[in-house]
């Protein structure tokens, strides 16, 4: 049964919770780092990067910086 939720946990959508780091990742490269998870909402992240604003990005596009 564990392994049956492993999988699915490998195709659900990330969840991010303001105040955490993370970078903006595409097509295998990192695009900007360092931003501020803001708010979660239905048409992406908004995260605000330390020399640009905010931006508003697609979940699957961010990793969390640990």
């Amino acid at each position: 049964m564990s392994f049956l939720l492993f999988i699915k946990s490998l195709f659900a959508e990330p969840t991010f919770k303001p105040g955490e780091r993370v970078n903006h990742i595409r097509g295998g490269s990192i695009k900007r780092t360092d931003g501020y998870v803001v708010a979660k909402t239905e048409n992406g992240v908004m995260v605000e990067w330390p020399c640009g604003g905010f931006s508003m990005i697609p979940a699957t596009e961010l990793s969390v910086i640990g």
